[in-house]
């Protein structure tokens, strides 16, 4: 677990390590479906649904205190946004990357 989501989600359920191993196990779960979203999201050229995702992303990871993922999936918003296709997909596999070392 990163150690700044240990930190956010201790102080948000004090200390109950419990609870706090199973949100951020759900949380990692979660990225690999989402990030497959984003996939297929940019490969139909799908804007509002990539910003749909990356704002799920962002939510989820603000929840768990991880606001390095968080900037990342807001950077893909505004990919989408502007319809950037050669960003969105950089913003991904930079995504991915983080996810892979959860």
């Amino acid at each position: 677990m990163k150690e700044c989501c240990r930190k956010y989600l201790n102080e948000q359920f004090g200390g109950d390590t419990e609870v706090v191993d199973a949100i951020y196990a759900e949380y990692v779960s979660s990225l690999g479906p989402k990030l497959a979203e984003a996939d297929a999201a940019l490969a139909a050229t799908g804007w509002d649904a990539l910003d749909k995702v990356a704002h799920t992303v962002k939510g989820n990871s603000l929840a768990v205190g991880d606001q390095q993922m968080a900037d990342k999936a807001i950077a893909l918003r505004n990919a989408a946004k502007l319809q950037n296709r050669d960003e969105a997909e950089q913003l991904i596999a930079g995504l991915k990357s983080l996810a892979e070392g959860l």
